[in-house]
């Protein structure tokens, strides 16, 4: 694993402030992120902390933030401003009669103007209010001003005076105005030449002197207006009702209120049942039930500039509002939401959608020296994450009470708009910028794919790469992870420490870890040390190969599935047919059970680089495994007296390889040889390599090839032979002579001659090994697939000297001669367990107290990982043959296991034992042969099937030399039965007949017939 670049001082201002708050274990301002709402600072601990206010708190003056300051104070040439303004503010002072501009607001073209035609005398000042008295006879004029434009009042003091204001002329002009809109309720925006808004002038309300008990306006009533367009703006005319006006139910002094707000990045408002006017300009917020009557239910809305949060992480976020009045000190609980947009149109009918609750407080302040003013706060951690995950500049919030049904849940708060600005609601949150994935790729091969265009990958231990970056500057663990795809927990990961922001973190998926024509997936996250800030990225997915890329289309799930349509077939050699004039060049038909078709293979037509030739023997030997784990089966095929290279039966194997077109129909097929360079030996006359084949998949799916070359000599040891184990990019030389097998190297040890394999363990026979001086004896070895210092780690050696093992070592026992293994689950033992169950020929045993030559046995072993336990010997009379032990009845010159239910406990009708004793006389037919078929694991045998040639069983009559029993095979449904030696034909028994005692063949496939070509010379010899 690694990181390409080292760490280095951070660049950017953030992270030149988080490592100095690190540094200094103080908070570091970061000015560079400081707007008029928000101020941003580093923390020590790595996080960043925005406090962010509900509105303008702050103002940048020569370079430096000044506190917004509203207290109004005249200039020398006679005008009025506030100390500090964010759009600069100006009031005019003292004016003669006609239209002068009242107050201006804003910047260039954004600027805008409230106009007044009449004398206006000088004002009185009080903080953020300049009062112009009887501008019209008991009719003051009042500009307040905001914290981001201003507010226009007039105070009516009598009715008399309403009068004098029934329609009341201004105009709103600016240099970048160049149009408007004016909305139902009479809010009013001015816009620029592009639509977009400069201003807002919320909809004019009116209220007497009346108050709630909250002592907000109790009495309220819109105020009509009339707009016309002008070059410069608008000219607006506002008419108050005069019935409203007039009526004995409005108390004097009556406030008339337009407003005027540049555009900004907050906003709040409340919204009060029966209330019609706009309240965004109030310096309140209400929220519960208010003791009105009737009472009425109060809500309120704050926008907040939420831009600098957009994308991040919010690990914490506190909301305080200044809670001035309460109806009572006892906690009422409230909630705040996140909302759709509140506007200066909002009002209780038509309110913004409440979209999620995000918290809930119980604090309440205000109501009297117990509870004094002062902040109620709330988590807005929810709140804000939402915004910042949206990436909004904008996070909309409404507050109220979470029982509006009682009076006691009322409370205000100072709005944004009170003068106070110590006042001014505001967040503060703690946060942490995502580290990112900026990129992924697979080495080799392409960058981050996914579904059917997934890269095939030539590996099977890809290196992943991902780039990284921390807008915070920080380093970073990097993780990864990678999984099957499909799967529900990852196979493996690895964290790569240390990683500058912009630098790429890699590392290589281990050996072991994928299997050949396996689809995987893979995910990275970062982690910069904040909780909770590494986050997965979506998935890359790959499928990686070694021995060729996977075929697409195949249903898979079916054994011996050559063609990959979910139906079995099956594969039958004819080593002895000649091709194309080439005599014992060898064939293999193929027969697909889904369309019934059949289809001849050879060395000429597979697609390889090699040639037919006399005497090769094309598929003396017979594998079927799926290879690249694709869907389709693949076949393994010996060609053990190949001459290649010149080299006389040195030998070699071809992989055909399945696909949707068949065996050899898609991909081109694989040659393996022994001077290859990846394999660990050279290819010398009579090595027989591929004299025998065994292959599957492991226990985990990888799937691995046996290759037997009984042949080959090592050093002076003629004939010794060895084994090649190949599995995944491993290729393992395994022979005698301290290289994996037990004992020394012997001429005519035959090692490689017979060999087997279950999901656990794999065997190999040594039938010509010598025990002592008893020559041919033979001898077994078994091994784990797991590796140990490089090798598959060996379980023991079996012999008939062996301490445990029935029988004595005598000369040409052969025993090992045949083999096969499956996985086993005895009675009583866990699912989960790891067992095989071996059974072993030694067809040349002379058995019995009279020595009978040749009669044979078989011999079955319990497999562990430690171990072996052997279970009694079979020999015919044992199985209960009537005939009992003879003289060259070769018992157990074949043998083959199947367990129908791998999963499952094994019983006589689960884990059955197929033996061949081709040379049993039936009859007067010397040499016939018959197959018994009886439970594999059972002690004593109770009950077996017998295949040979009489009614209900094989048809025709015993045939003297055809040595039935001398080609067995079979796969999960039925065993295979052929007679290369008489008829030509394989016969298919289904597994269930042959446990219930029958032995009536379910399909017969015959040279000549039903597709398979005539003129077969040893039809059946392998069959798979």
């Amino acid at each position: 694993m690694r990181s390409d670049t080292l760490l280095a001082a951070p660049t950017t201002a953030q992270g030149q402030a988080l490592q100095a708050a690190r540094n200094s274990g103080k908070p570091v301002r970061i000015d560079g992120q400081t707007s008029e709402t928000t101020e941003v600072w580093a923390r020590p601990d790595g996080h960043l902390e925005a406090r962010i206010a509900a509105d303008v708190v702050r103002v940048r003056r020569d370079g430096a933030w000044l506190p917004v300051d509203l207290r109004l104070s005249r200039a020398a040439d006679g005008s009025i401003a506030p100390a500090a303004h964010p759009n600069d503010l100006r009031i005019s002072g003292a004016r003669p009669a006609g239209t002068h501009e009242l107050a201006a607001v804003g910047h260039d073209a954004a600027r805008v103007a409230m106009s007044w035609t009449g004398a206006l005398p000088e004002p009185r000042l009080d903080g953020p209010v300049a009062t112009y008295p009887d501008v019209l006879p008991d009719v003051d004029l009042v500009v307040r001003a905001t914290r981001t434009g201003f507010e226009q009042l007039l105070t009516v003091h009598d009715r008399d005076a309403a009068d004098r204001v029934r329609e009341i002329p201004l105009t709103l002009s600016g240099p970048g105005i160049a149009g408007h809109r004016h909305d139902e309720l009479g809010g009013i925006t001015l816009t620029g030449a592009d639509g977009d808004p400069i201003a807002t002038v919320p909809a004019p309300a009116m209220w007497d002197a009346q108050t709630t008990p909250a002592g907000t306006p109790a009495r309220t009533a819109p105020i009509g207006t009339t707009v016309t367009a002008r070059a410069d703006g608008i000219d607006l005319v506002l008419r108050p009702a005069t019935d409203w006006l007039d009526s004995p139910d409005t108390v004097y002094p009556v406030t008339l209120d337009p407003t005027v707000d540049p555009l900004s990045t907050t906003f709040d408002a409340y919204v009060r049942e029966s209330v019609t006017t706009n309240q965004s300009g109030t310096n309140d917020l209400q929220i519960g039930l208010l003791a009105t009557s009737p009472p009425t239910i109060t809500r309120s809305f704050v926008t907040w500039d939420a831009a600098v949060l957009a994308g991040k992480q919010i690990n914490s976020a506190t909301v305080h509002f200044w809670n001035w009045w309460s109806h009572t000190c006892t906690p009422k609980a409230w909630e705040i939401w996140s909302t759709g947009a509140a506007s200066t149109a909002t009002r209780w009918t038509n309110q913004p959608q409440w979209l999620h609750h995000e918290a809930s407080s119980t604090m309440t302040k205000g109501y009297d020296s117990s509870c004094d003013d002062g902040w109620s706060t709330i988590s807005g951690t929810g709140f804000f994450q939402r915004a910042a995950t949206a990436g909004a500049s904008q996070a909309h919030m409404g507050i109220r009470a979470t029982d509006e049904a009682d009076t006691a849940t009322f409370k205000q708060f100072r709005s944004r708009d009170t003068s106070t600005s110590s006042q001014v609601p505001y967040a503060v949150v703690t946060y942490n910028s995502w580290p990112t994935v900026t990129a992924r790729s697979t080495v080799p091969t392409t960058a981050c794919v996914t579904g059917t265009n997934r890269p095939l990958v030539n590996t099977l231990t890809p290196q992943l790469q991902a780039s990284v970056a921390d807008d915070d500057g920080t380093a970073m663990s990097v993780e990864f992870e990678w999984w099957a795809v499909g799967a529900s927990a990852p196979l493996g990961g690895q964290t790569v420490g240390t990683v500058a922001s912009g630098a790429t973190a890699s590392v290589t998926v281990p050996a072991g870890a994928f299997l050949d024509g396996g689809r995987y997936q893979w995910r990275v996250r970062a982690d910069d040390g904040v909780s909770g800030s590494a986050v997965w990225s979506d998935f890359c997915e790959m499928t990686v190969y070694v021995t060729a890329p996977p075929a697409e289309g195949c249903v898979g799930g079916v054994v011996n599935d050559y063609d990959g349509d979910g139906v079995t077939d099956a594969a039958i050699a004819d080593p002895g047919a000649t091709v194309a004039g080439q005599a014992e060049a060898g064939q293999v038909h193929v027969r697909y059970g889904g369309s019934g078709t059949v289809d001849t293979l050879h060395e000429n037509n597979i697609q390889g680089s090699g040639i037919a030739a006399a005497g090769d023997q094309f598929g003396a030997a017979l594998a079927s495994y799926d290879v690249n784990n694709d869907g389709c089966t693949d076949l393994a095929v010996g060609v053990p007296y190949d001459d290649l290279g010149g080299q006389v039966d040195g030998g070699l194997v071809y992989l055909l390889l399945g696909s949707t077109d068949g065996l050899a129909g898609g991909p081109s097929s694989i040659m393996l040889y022994q001077s290859q360079s990846e394999f660990p030996e050279t290819t010398e006359a009579g090595d027989w390599f591929g004299f025998s084949l065994a292959a599957g998949h492991t226990v985990v799916g990888e799937p691995f090839l046996l290759i037997g070359a009984p042949g080959e000599d090592v050093g002076t040891a003629v004939d010794t032979g060895v084994v090649h184990y190949l599995r995944g990019t491993g290729n393992i030389l395994l022979s005698q002579g301290g290289n994996g097998v037990v004992g020394a190297l012997e001429n005519d040890d035959r090692t490689g001659y017979a060999l087997a394999a279950s999901s656990h363990h794999f065997a190999i026979g040594s039938p010509g090994e010598a025990i002592g001086a008893e020559v041919f004896a033979g001898a077994v070895n078994v091994f784990r697939h797991q590796y140990t210092s490089g090798l598959p780690t060996p379980v023991g050696a079996i012999d008939q000297d062996r301490a445990g093992v029935w029988g004595t070592s005598t000369a040409n026992d052969t025993f090992g001669k045949s083999l096969s293994m499956v996985d086993y689950r005895a009675a009583g033992a866990p699912a989960s367990g790891t067992d095989s169950f071996l059974a072993v020929g030694a067809p040349g045993e002379e058995y019995g107290a009279a020595g009978i030559a040749d009669t044979g046995v078989v011999q079955r072993f319990h497999v562990t990982d430690s171990g072996f336990t052997e279970l009694p010997v079979l020999a015919q009379h044992i199985v209960g043959v009537p005939s009992g032990d003879e003289e060259g009845d070769y018992f157990g010159e074949r043998v083959h296991l199947v367990n129908l239910a791998p999963g499952s406990a094994a019983t006589a009708q689960n884990l059955l034992l197929a033996v061949g004793a081709p040379g049993e006389d039936t009859g007067s037919a010397s040499d016939a042969g018959v197959i018994r078929v009886f439970g594999a694991a059972v002690d004593p045998i109770t009950g077996y099937a017998t295949v040979e040639r009489v009614s209900g069983a094989l048809p025709g009559a015993p045939a003297a030399q055809e040595l039935l029993g001398l080609a067995i095979a079979g796969n999960q449904t039925h065993l295979y039965v052929a007679s290369p030696y008489s008829d030509q034909a394989v016969y298919a028994i289904p597994w269930s007949t042959l446990a219930a005692g029958s032995a009536t063949p379910e399909h017969v496939w015959r040279a000549g017939e039903d597709g398979f070509p005539a003129g077969a010379v040893a039809f059946g010899t392998a069959v798979d």
